[in-house]
């Protein structure tokens, strides 16, 4: 039986920095934190030259893990799916090319997120627990409703069969208490009627798709908590798409605007061929369909960071541009936005 855990699931990771930038931001601090989930650091910051295709940055991304007999391979020069995969058939941005460049420019200043091989695993149930406390609050009061939790009740099977009351006065001042609290225990329920046990370790030996299926069933999981638990502890390559993800992709053009979309449909020969609304669930497969593999852990929490990572300098007031040798933020180049904020 695994324990309920002392504080949200976390993975470390190791940042780099390149000779004679600034300082990566946050590498004084000892984790990252993203989505509700905590991420520890390395204790030291790597400092490697950074090229588009060193061995280095190959070896930062998680291993994929061979799929069974008859499942689609993975595009070993794109995304996990291959562009094929891309809900919009023929929408071009962004290439690969696109996606290294950027990461270039953002790692440079916000250093390369790397995991550590580390043999104390996560536990993947209170991944799940936590990414669903995250939801509609902020990362502070998610992380102390996560922590009242399993401080009251030390294992997940204290939590699948105590009172509902007693998961919602824990939970209280993460908001959607009784709702919150639905999802979690019929989660716990569900795993132990059908494995008799109150555990989601056995996923570690499931393919990517597998893990999307079997955890999109429950109410409270979408496709970002799966990506997120594929990424950070199961080890299959996966594009995880939030809030600040979303937008990002929407500034820099990597998702089709309204009036592209409306001039692809219009020209559409088939309901097949007509590209579906712009939401987080649609970008997701995009974007994991196109993005290099060896690229999506870093770039998912370099984007998504909001201790030391881009949400730091650009917010959801501010515009994301890129031109494909500079970023920058409302026009502004992005190191002297940080150079003005006093984070360099």
């Amino acid at each position: 039986q695994a324990r309920a855990g002392a504080a949200p699931p976390a993975a470390r990771l190791r940042l780099r920095r390149v000779p004679g930038a600034p300082p990566a931001m946050g590498l004084s601090r000892k984790t990252s934190f993203s989505h509700g989930i905590e991420v520890k650091q390395g204790r030291k910051t790597k400092v490697t030259r950074t090229v588009s295709k060193s061995k280095a940055v190959r070896a930062a991304a998680p291993k994929q893990r061979q799929a069974p007999k008859g499942a689609p391979r993975a595009d070993r020069a794109g995304g996990g799916n291959s562009a094929a995969g891309s809900p919009f058939v023929g929408f071009a941005r962004p290439t690969p090319a696109d996606v290294t460049a950027l990461h270039r420019v953002l790692a440079a200043v916000f250093g390369e997120r790397r995991p550590i091989k580390s043999g104390k695993k996560r536990d993947i149930l209170g991944t799940v627990v936590g990414t669903i406390l995250s939801q509609n609050t902020t990362n502070t009061n998610s992380h102390a409703a996560y922590t009242n939790l399993t401080s009251a009740f030390k294992t997940w099977d204290k939590v699948r069969l105590a009172k509902p009351s007693a998961i919602e006065a824990a939970i209280r001042c993460g908001g959607l208490a009784p709702k919150k609290t639905k999802w979690i225990q019929h989660i716990c329920r569900t795993l132990y009627k059908e494995r008799g046990e109150t555990s989601l370790e056995y996923l570690r030996n499931e393919s990517k798709e597998s893990v999307h299926a079997l955890l999109e069933r429950f109410t409270g999981v979408g496709k970002k908590t799966v990506a997120i638990i594929n990424l950070f502890d199961v080890g299959h390559p996966d594009m995880a798409v939030d809030t600040h993800v979303f937008r990002y992709a929407e500034q820099l053009g990597w998702v089709p605007s309204a009036d592209e979309r409306a001039a692809h449909n219009a020209k559409a020969k088939s309901a097949k061929e007509r590209w579906p609304v712009v939401t987080r669930d649609t970008a997701y497969a995009h974007l994991d369909a196109v993005f290099p593999d060896r690229l999506k852990y870093s770039m998912h929490l370099i984007l998504t960071d909001t201790t030391g990572g881009l949400p730091t300098v650009c917010t959801a007031r501010d515009t994301l541009s890129f031109d494909g040798k500079g970023a920058y933020i409302n026009d502004q180049p992005l190191r002297e936005v940080v150079r003005l904020q006093g984070l360099k």
